[in-house]
């Protein structure tokens, strides 16, 4: 899997179209088949032992030999997979790959059971319900008419084997001592169990088909509304990109090419270009240009008046071309063709006195632009405008991160709707409101439970993070808050996950009972410590120490979290409240995060006034202090 950083960002964005890349439903079968070869060892060592309890403690008569024989060939056979598991993913091999070892997996075994089926008894063998799990994994690994198939092959083997020892075709294999009578000759009890087993294997391969269908919807529905996050997170990085850029320089160059260059990044086009008009108003002219050849741009003049696009878009209109080649609209189309041009979308560059130029994105798949991508290339004109016309810049840009703020918390609400309904399925089903499920099932379920609540919190952190960016904040209430009360309820929020960590849990008050009170909001200021002292918890092992200490010095209160944990690496403290980052350290002990905790915290203590520092302690452990003004008694 292959991943890239946007620009101006330490975020890094999944390339999904790279080779290497996995869904998760693709996830979920290569884990299956590793766990599937762990799990035939204990089968393999079953049967050895089963056969050897057989004749050895129950003084039953059976083929041992071919029976030992099959026990070893599944041994066999699954280091063979087990070594083939291994090479695919360390080299990440193609999905295609282990689909096929599922097979060849399923394939052996169910010779391998037909075969202890023969040699235990046929038809009296009681290991013949033993293929109605092989029926359940089949509709795991394939598709349901795959999976109705192989309980039709199961029902076909076995009466085959039936058949064949019915009419001595086959010699019977007896287990000698365990029936009084032999039944591989009754017609009636040939009958019974075929059908038994047949309607049976049947049914289960219905029932876990769709309970498999059902997880993978939901799976689906999971990946596009993250792949729907990513987009929109990275849209959102370029459009406050360009507003870095303006307010960092007034080279106008300079921030025309990074704004076309950030455009094909965030948009995943062909090219962007900007055409601005000559100083008569009437040639469009390129300023900047990103992924185009000189051969193109070099195809003729633009004239405002006369291209039948230009004039529309400088007259305000945002035009979407699905086919360019064949539009009647380009003035250019052949050429369109020869650059492998299929789709262009033009958005107006507007000024306070009139039409400035227009801003253009190419891509190389017919009707490629959206409704979406129109809003985004409006926002990202607006940008150029600004940095054109410099006077307007500051209003223009309070009003562009307006607008992004506004697009975060409506991406982010969307999507935290879907996602705590695909949560509480999940929950249903784990916890057994839904019916009894096998604990493979109840593994699967659970794994993926855990991963849609890592997406509830990460839409839960986007959504803080957005309030802090977009300065809706301003208009809050702060009133003030007593920092005691607000820790005293923090810590006690802990103490019993500290004692099943074996943690000592310490809050030590040094203000000398005086009045510890900031100015802020009461679900900020929980937020803040909930965050320092869950940190400290969750990385700090077992026998260790936090505490907390909080003391008032010059009309400052000065928080402290303390640790004994984990430490946090040297190169890793400049970047620790950066956005999306997450210490090596810190992922080694827990893999999932966000890596918007410390972010988010920071930006609370930064708008309640105050500031924050974190320190290296010799030895390991960290130390983050937090320092707020003392509000004012009236």
């Amino acid at each position: 899997m292959e991943s890239f950083t946007s620009p101006g960002s330490n975020m890094k964005i999944i390339d999904v179209s790279k080779p290497g890349f996995r869904t998760l439903v693709e996830a979920e079968l290569v884990d299956s088949v590793a766990w599937l070869v762990r799990l035939r060892w204990f089968v393999g060592a079953g049967v050895l032992l089963g056969t050897w309890s057989m004749e050895a403690l129950l003084g039953l008569r059976a083929p041992v030999g071919p029976l030992y024989a099959i026990g070893a060939g599944i041994l066999g056979y699954n280091l063979a997979f087990y070594l083939v598991e291994r090479k695919f993913t360390q080299t990440s091999a193609a999905t295609i790959a282990f689909r096929r070892l599922s097979v060849w997996q399923a394939v052996l075994d169910w010779l391998a059971m037909i075969m202890l089926i023969h040699f235990s008894g046929g038809i009296e063998s009681p290991m013949i319900f033993f293929f109605i799990f092989h029926i359940i994994i089949a509709s795991i690994f394939f598709t349901p008419r795959t999976a109705f198939g192989f309980a039709i092959l199961a029902a076909a083997l076995l009466s085959g084997t039936a058949i064949l020892e019915y009419y001595a075709i086959l010699a019977h294999k007896p287990v000698v001592g365990f029936l009084d009578m032999p039944l591989y000759q009754n017609s009636l009890y040939i009958a019974a169990v075929l059908f038994f087993f047949t309607s049976t294997g049947l049914f289960s391969a219905y029932l876990a088909t769709s309970i498999q269908k059902r997880l993978r919807e939901r799976q689906e529905e999971i990946i596009r509304l993250s792949e729907g996050l990513q987009r929109a997170t990275m849209r959102l990085q370029t459009l406050n990109d360009g507003a870095r850029i303006i307010n960092s320089t007034l080279d106008l160059p300079e921030v025309l090419q990074r704004l076309v260059k950030n455009t094909v990044d965030a948009m995943g086009v062909r090219a962007c270009s900007i055409r601005l008009l000559n100083k008569e108003r009437q040639i469009l002219e390129p300023v900047a240009v990103n992924g185009l050849s000189q051969a193109y741009l070099n195809k003729g003049i633009i004239d405002a008046a006369t291209n039948p696009v230009a004039r529309r878009v400088l007259g305000g209109e945002v035009i979407n071309i699905p086919d360019a080649p064949n539009s009647t609209l380009l003035q250019y189309p052949e050429e369109a063709r020869q650059e492998g041009i299929r789709s262009i979308i033009s958005a107006p560059l507007l000024g306070k006195s009139g039409p400035l130029g227009i801003l253009r994105a190419y891509a190389i798949e017919p009707g490629r632009f959206s409704r979406e991508d129109e809003a985004f290339l409006i926002a990202i004109a607006a940008q150029g405008s600004i940095a054109i016309e410099n006077a307007m810049a500051y209003k223009a840009v309070e009003e562009l991160d307006l607008a992004k703020s506004k697009f975060i918390r409506t991406v982010t609400h969307e999507l935290r709707s879907p996602v705590s309904v695909v949560h509480s399925l999940l929950r249903t089903i784990t916890t057994g409101y839904a019916g009894q499920v096998s604990d493979q099932q109840m593994d699967i379920l659970s794994r993926a439970s855990r991963r849609v609540a890592y997406l509830q919190k990460l839409i839960d952190d986007l959504l803080d993070l957005a309030v802090g960016k977009a300065d809706f904040w301003k208009s809050e209430d702060y009133e003030p808050i007593d920092i005691k009360a607000v820790v005293n309820k923090v810590v006690k929020r802990f103490e019993v996950l500290s004692q099943e960590k074996r943690l000592s849990l310490e809050f030590l008050d040094e203000t000398n009972a005086g009045r510890a009170r900031v100015l802020a909001t009461q679900d900020g200021m929980d937020r803040i410590i909930n965050n320092l002292v869950s940190n400290a918890v969750k990385y700090t092992p077992s026998g260790g120490c936090v505490t907390t200490k909080l003391s008032i010095a010059a009309d400052k209160v000065r928080l402290m979290v303390e640790d004994t944990g984990i430490g946090i690496p040297e190169d890793a403290v400049d970047h620790l409240f950066e956005e999306f980052y997450r210490a090596p350290n810190a992922r080694n002990v827990e893999r999932e995060g966000t890596g918007l905790g410390l972010t988010i915290a920071r930006d609370l203590v930064i708008r309640f006034g105050g500031s924050i520092q974190v320190e290296r302690l010799q030895g390991a452990g960290s130390r983050f202090t937090v320092t707020l003004p003392v509000a004012a008694e009236s």
